[in-house]
């Protein structure tokens, strides 16, 4: 371990990790607070749940989108550079997210958070993996457990906040927190000696792919195709969980904390999904995770009590944390690191078509029906076609 890259005898990848924790805790709340704001934006605006779920979907769209030409430019230009960028997209989209007037403004904002979004966590994802080695699943499972962290907290809070002072000031308070926190993480992350601009010799991985040989490989397409089914149904509960809750009788703070027994669990899913990806391999650990995610959404439609549906978001955010963390491992696993950049934005693609979809689609059932099981049915379904697609994987490719 050169001492170039040491502070205080501590190896500087950990503080890489520390950058890309805070920068993923931010990211969370768009991904996972964004249902608290249904009801209030409902009671004031008068919005159906399709139309306005579709303000989410079409900012997680955008992110993977835009992930594709973020991993590329991280991987030419450098992760710095290109998370400055993001910390003033992702805040300003925040902040004009607490002026909107109507349906379209909010579209508008929360695109431009999509496009800041796909500047952060790509490059800060893809930068982990590149510090380290032996302990990369470990590392990526530690700094990724900041969404799960973030799920945890951050509905609460902003439902706290939102009866308190109003969604608009609460958007306000959210974009200062951004500015503040991606420009310490920004200002942490730098290239790995493992990097381009001639500091290391690429050959020290055994798999060197470009992006345009990865996806002429039938591996990369399973894997595509597999979490995209299961970030469908992943984007499915997460979303529509607190809604779902009070529809069912919980009070709206109840209904919030649904999202951070969600959390918690994730929080230990992440970690426990690292350590068996360095020990049974990225593929068979993802098949464990999805059989106990499908088990999760197939009985949660069949409660309604606070007790039995904390029960079900703490399996759900077990498994959910337990394979989502795998994201960054599975590239560089399978691809090598040199061009994971783009790669990783490429596969990060499912996370936009599958969780915009998702949630859209469980919004547009729900105003047609008044319910959500249907929607929460196909999700379960949709986990166990990820499942088989898992298993095509093993019985096809020998880690």
């Amino acid at each position: 371990m050169d001492e170039e890259n040491k502070v205080h005898d501590i190896y500087y990848g950990w503080f890489i990790v520390s950058a890309a924790f805070v920068a993923l805790l931010v990211l969370s709340i768009r991904s996972y607070g964004f249902g608290v704001f249904i009801d209030p934006l409902t009671a004031d605006f008068g919005w159906a749940r399709a139309p306005l779920t579709l303000v989410f979907s079409i900012s997680l769209l955008v992110t993977s989108l835009f992930g594709i030409l973020s991993g590329r430019l991280s991987d030419t230009y450098g992760v710095k550079k290109v998370m400055a960028a993001g910390t003033i997209l992702v805040s300003a989209g925040f902040l004009l997210s607490s002026q909107i007037q109507n349906l379209y403004h909010l579209y508008m904002t929360y695109f431009i958070i999509g496009v800041g979004a796909s500047t952060i966590y790509i490059p800060a994802a893809t930068t982990v993996t590149r510090w380290f080695d032996k302990k990369r699943g470990l590392a990526v499972g530690i700094s990724v457990a900041a969404i799960a962290i973030g799920m945890a907290s951050f509905p609460p809070i902003l439902e706290r906040s939102i009866n308190a002072f109003g969604w608009r000031s609460t958007f306000i308070l959210v974009g200062v927190f951004a500015l503040i926190a991606l420009s310490f993480s920004t200002i942490l992350m730098k290239r790995s000696p493992r990097s381009g601009e001639g500091k290391e010799d690429d050959s020290r991985d055994e798999k060197s792919y470009t992006l345009k040989e990865a996806l002429k490989t039938r591996y990369f397409w399973i894997i595509y195709f597999m979490f995209l089914m299961a970030q469908f149904s992943a984007m499915t509960i997460t979303v529509h969980i607190v809604p779902y809750s009070t529809d069912v009788g919980l009070s709206s703070f109840y209904a919030a904390a649904t999202l951070t027994a969600v959390g918690l669990a994730n929080i230990f899913g992440r970690v426990l999904g690292g350590w068996t990806s360095d020990k049974l391999g990225v593929i068979k650990g993802v098949a464990i995770f999805f059989v106990f995610q499908s088990l999760a959404i197939f009985t949660l439609p069949f409660f309604s009590s606070l007790f039995a549906i904390y029960a079900v978001a703490l399996l759900f955010g077990l498994a959910y944390g337990g394979w989502v963390m795998i994201y960054p491992v599975i590239t560089s696993r399978l691809f090598g690191t040199k061009n994971s950049g783009a790669i990783l934005g490429a596969l990060g693609t499912v996370a936009g078509v599958g969780g915009a979809l998702g949630p859209y689609v469980a919004g547009y059932l729900y105003d047609l029906t008044g319910l959500y099981d249907l929607a929460f049915l196909i999700s379960g379904f949709l986990m166990l076609g990820a499942f088989c697609l898992a298993l095509l994987f093993i019985w096809t490719y020998d880690e």
